[in-house]
């Protein structure tokens, strides 16, 4: 598989502003009133890239004994080694969706029809042929690289937009930005905020603080994680414990835990209900 470890965060910094000239993507988010399912004062998608076998034996074992369903962005490079496990999974109600074939990361060279016809679209129906065509249709940008090809930011990253929307892909996630408002969601839905405990080390204090904020903005937060180990090897990777422990305080605090694609048509619903008397007069 290509390397994952591409500097997924100082990527996504280097694009911040690809739409909106710089403002809105670190700063703190007012807060954004919506009634989440169950009463819950925030909602949670805990999502696992790269279709790693820690994944299948250290992390999925875990979001069962919660009753959790999560999200995870398959590789075709990763999966195929452990594909009846993927399968199952899904059968059990959690999202597979699409992570591109081969994890390209560094994307200068790529034109938009060698991306869609080698990477996007393979993996595609690689998806489709096993896990069917009905299932969300969400992204994760490889190491959270949001350009594609040559010229500006906004250039490359306008680029990278048409072929997704293209595609049909109707939510992406990037690797860094504060929890998400559900207007900005809606807005933006190819650029989705999410945040990687593990980027800069093994410990669960930044996600305990990313998840108090998620609460007080009663906004909603997609967490990131690669390898889930016994111990940590590098970096991105998440121990058994410091991702065990993050579950707990999510386990422990009133949120709506489920996968990427649920919470976004949920909130896309929302947003429309909202919405439809400014519409019409009322």
């Amino acid at each position: 598989m290509a390397d994952s470890r591409f500097s997924r965060r100082s990527l996504f910094a280097a694009a911040a502003g690809l739409a909106t000239g710089g403002a809105g993507l670190a700063g703190p988010a007012a807060a954004q009133p919506i009634r989440w399912p169950g009463g819950a004062r925030a909602a949670i998608s805990l999502t696992y890239d790269d279709g790693l076998n820690s994944q299948l034996d250290n992390a999925v074992p875990e979001l069962k004994r919660y009753g959790w369903k999560a999200t995870f962005f398959l590789t075709e490079d990763n999966a195929h080694w452990r594909l009846a496990d993927w399968e199952t999974l899904a059968r059990e109600g959690n999202e597979v969706a699409n992570h591109t074939m081969t994890h390209p990361c560094a994307l200068a060279r790529w034109s938009a029809d060698r991306f869609a016809r080698a990477e996007l679209g393979p993996m595609d129906g690689y998806l489709d042929a096993h896990f069917g065509p009905d299932r969300a249709k969400t992204f994760a940008y490889p190491c959270g690289y949001l350009g594609l090809g040559h010229g500006g930011r906004r250039l490359r990253f306008a680029r990278y937009r048409k072929v997704l929307e293209r595609d049909g892909v109707v939510a992406a996630r990037t690797t860094a930005g504060g929890p998400n408002r559900p207007a900005d969601v809606v807005a933006d839905p190819l650029r989705l905020h999410a945040f990687e405990p593990a980027d800069d080390g093994d410990t669960a204090a930044p996600a305990l603080r990313y998840l108090n904020e998620t609460v007080a903005q009663g906004g909603w937060a997609i967490l990131v994680f690669h390898e889930v180990l016994p111990q940590g090897k590098a970096e991105g990777d998440a121990s058994i414990a410091t991702h065990n422990r993050i579950l707990a305080r999510i386990a422990e605090l009133n949120l709506w835990v489920a996968p990427m694609g649920q919470v976004f048509d949920y909130v896309a619903a929302a947003e429309r209900e909202v919405a439809a008397p400014r519409i019409s007069g009322r």
